[in-house]
Formats: C-alpha cells, structure tokens, sequence
C-alpha cells in the first residue's frame, strides 16, 4: 500500500487574496523581480568565467558522435530559425536550446552544485538561457541575469528536497530553474511563467537510473530532454495553457513523492547561486576531481614508474564513493566508452598516473582500450571516509596511496581542489581551459574574440556573442 503525506490545504484560483501562494507561484515572482542591479560584485564576476566555461564545453563537444546525432535530429526538425547555432545553421528557439543543451552537457566537464546529500550540473540551465537570450534579442547584462537566476533555482531545490534519495535524477530540478529563467527572458508575467513551472515540473521527472551503471549515453543528453519540455510548455503557457499550481504541495504532489515538504521562502532568495557552483579543473565526475588532483600533486612530487606499481588506494567522501567507487550507483566492471570511463574513479586515477592530466584526450575509444590502463584500474581500490564525509561539501578530501613492488610508498592528501567555491577559478585560469577545449575546433583569433564578447557581456548585446559563435565550425 501506498502512504501519502498530509498535504497543504489547496490554493484559491489566482487572485485569491486570502490564500497563500503555491510554491511556483513564489517562484514566479521571484523571477520577475528580479533586476541585474540584485547581483553582487562577485556574481558579476565570476559570471563571465561560468559563461566561458561553458562555451568551452559546448565548442568542445562539436563533432563527438552521439552529438551529431542531435544535429542530424534539429537538421530534420529543428526547422530554419529564427535562432543561431553555435557551430553554424538556425533552428525555432526549443531545438535551438535542446541543440545548446546538448553540447554544454555532453564532456562532462561544466560545473555543478554539491550539497551534502544531493548534486546537480547548474550548467544544464545555461543551453535555454543562451537560446532564449538571443531570440528575445536581450542584452548581456539580461543573459547573466537569467543565468544566475537559473543556477540559483536549481541549487536551492537541491539544498531544500531528496530528489536523488527518493530515486529521481538531478535534471528532474531544472522544470524549475530553466522555466524561471526563461520566463523572465520571455518577460512573461507570474501567472503564466507560474503555470509554465507547473507544467513542465509534473511532466519533466527524470529518474537517477539514468547515473546507474553500466552507464549510457543518455547520461549525458538526459538535460535536453528537461530543456525540450521546458521551452515547450514555456511557449504554451504564453499562449494561456494553464498547469497544475500544485504540483509541489497538492495531493500526490512532489511532496508525497518524496515525503517531504518543500518550502522554500522565495521571498528571501537571492540571485547568488554561480558563486556556490564549482568549476572542474578536470574533465572527469565532480566528486573524482580531488582524488585526481590528489594523484597528479602526488606524481609531480615523486617519479613514479606505472609498470611498477602493485596497487593505488583512494580513501574518499561517501559521495564520491557513490557515484564513482561502487557505492550507491554502482560499478562498471568493463571500462569500454567515454561515459563509463568518466564516472569511474579506478579508470581516472589509473589514466592520470599514466598522462598526468584527465581531459578530452583521456577519453577517446583508442585511449581508453590500450592494455596499460586498462591493467592499471584493476589495482585501484576505494573506501569511503567518515572523517572525509564529515566535512563534505565544504571541503572534499581525498588520499592516495601508490604502493611499489619493491615495498616502496607513495601517499599524499588533500582538502579541496581548484575550482571549489572556496577556491573559485580566476578569469585566467578559466581562459587556460577553454583555450584547451576550444583548440581544433576554433582559430585563435575567433576564440579571442569570444572571450573579449564574454568578458564584456555587460555593455554587448547577446547578438554579438552569437554571431562569433556561429562561426564556430564541426
């Protein structure tokens, strides 16, 4: 038998001065307050290095198979505009920001938001708001606006619900965020934007089956499917379709899925949510990036010889352990394509001794089968850390221990790694990354020009940066 929660009494129809607002109805008029002069000195800031980190991303991801998959899909139904296309050609605005979804997600390595049980990638939003920027014809300033609304919506639902505890994925939250955002781009008032949540929040659930293993590719494509349901009931809720207002609170809601109440006071809320995003300084999992960067700190500090070692062991948050050791979500045992080699800590830790770096090239189908790794990951072994756990996700320690046939012993420890919120990515650091993602599929003098466009988003209008974009090229 299924037990409901006791739920909250239902709402009066809009208008309905003595009953409270549902919750998408807080929401919506959080998003239409919502000015560029609300933003502190630090989102301003750090902003232009979120969006660049996602250009690279996006540019980085033209060409891999499974993307043209996508492009071969909005070529066929995408239709011929008004929307431009990183990488050339147009499309109408919902296969515009399902094609710009797809790419910022594909590498796996855009930012997220960790919180002590839950997580999510707050660069899924950043397809929509890009799309609906350039079809509303907005400024730069209204683009960062709508993205550090969206990153904050979504991480406040992960602070605030059990979406991953009760079995749903993480793009289950971006109904929310994407549709907020976009309604505000869309200068939709609260009613309909309100609905537009609604509607795409009781159809968009997504399932964190989608993170088990063996892992597929539609780990990596499951937030264009958020971003197609999101521009969708968007644009039907401007026409007037109304949703249900309750889809949090009212009977068998979101609330008795997950057995919780959600109240979050969006009176309250501000729009800060890029500067608690984390940036990955590694193309691999977020929760592998310190166990990574533990081993890297470790073989420039000694000449390790990979043939010569017996084992490597990681001492890690239970997180980590989760998503990537075996834990919660599980293990491949076979170590074959990008998307399981990525969310594997055996295969990270292995490749990194052997390369001294985890990037792109790290996940090629050629690398990825040669016999040294793949010896290599079956002597690494994983245990989760109280201690580590204790102090996640303020911090997020990793160990590891390189042991030698001959007896000798490698260890080395560390807190955090660079990107961290409490160790943000400088301008310049974040240059050096999207020079390496963008490097063959852009001419320097174009990606200068994309990041002199992002880096003055604040007096350019969304256009500009479009039209460099579009000279990207497959």
């Amino acid at each position: 038998m299924t037990t409901q929660i006791q739920t909250k009494p239902a709402p009066a129809p809009n208008g309905a001065d003595a009953v409270p607002l549902t919750q998408v109805q807080q929401l919506a008029k959080y998003a239409t307050r919502a000015t560029f002069a609300d933003l502190s000195a630090q989102s301003r800031a750090q902003l232009p290095i979120h969006i660049l980190d996602c250009l690279g991303c996006c540019i980085g991801a033209l060409g891999a198979a499974p993307v043209n998959m996508y492009q071969q899909q909005i070529a066929d139904f995408g239709g011929a505009g008004p929307c431009a296309l990183i990488g050339g050609g147009k499309a109408n605005p919902i296969y515009a920001a399902v094609w710009h979804t797809a790419l910022v997600r594909y590498v796996d390595f855009m930012d997220n938001f960790l919180a002590a049980k839950e997580t999510c990638h707050t660069a899924d939003n950043f397809g929509v708001a890009l799309t609906l920027a350039d079809y509303t014809r907005s400024s730069g300033r209204d683009f960062m606006l709508a993205v550090a609304m969206s990153y904050t919506v979504q991480s406040r639902f992960v602070d605030h619900a059990n979406f991953m505890e009760r079995g749903f994925d993480h793009t289950a939250q971006l109904a929310f965020s994407m549709n907020a955002a976009g309604g505000k781009l869309l200068q939709m008032p609260e009613s309909q934007i309100a609905n537009a949540i609604a509607m795409a929040a009781a159809s968009g659930a997504s399932f964190a089956v989608i993170r088990a293993k063996p892992l597929s590719q539609w780990k990596g494509f499951a937030s264009s499917e958020s971003a197609l349901n999101a521009m969708n009931t968007l644009f039907l809720a401007r026409r007037g379709m109304q949703g249900p207002l309750q889809v949090i609170e009212g009977p068998l809601g979101l609330d008795n899925l997950l057995q919780m109440h959600i109240d979050i006071d969006w009176n309250k809320e501000n729009y800060e949510g890029v500067t608690t995003s984390t940036i990955k300084k590694y193309n691999a999992m977020i929760h592998t990036q310190s166990a990574i960067y533990c081993m890297l700190q470790l073989i420039t500090q000694h000449n390790i010889d990979p043939s010569k070692v017996v084992s490597i062991e990681a001492d890690i948050t239970q997180m980590t352990y989760d998503f990537s050791g075996g834990g919660l979500y599980g293990i491949d045992k076979t170590i074959s394509t990008k998307e399981q080699a990525d969310h594997n800590l055996f295969y990270l830790l292995a490749v990194a001794l052997l390369d001294h770096d985890v990037t792109p090239a790290q996940f090629t189908p050629e690398r990825i089968a040669r016999p040294d790794v793949q010896q290599l990951l079956k002597k690494v072994s994983a245990r989760p850390s109280a201690e580590y756990t204790a102090v996640y996700p303020k911090e997020m320690p990793a160990k590891i221990v390189v042991r030698l046939q001959d007896g000798t012993t490698f260890e080395n420890e560390v807190k955090d790694f660079p990107g961290m919120p409490n160790r943000p990515f400088t301008w310049d650091e974040e240059v050096a990354k999207f020079d390496a993602l963008v490097q063959g599929h852009v001419d320097p003098s174009l990606a200068n020009e994309i990041k002199d466009a992002v880096r003055s988003l604040e007096s350019i209008q969304v256009s500009d940066l479009m039209a460099l974009l579009t000279r990207v090229k497959v």
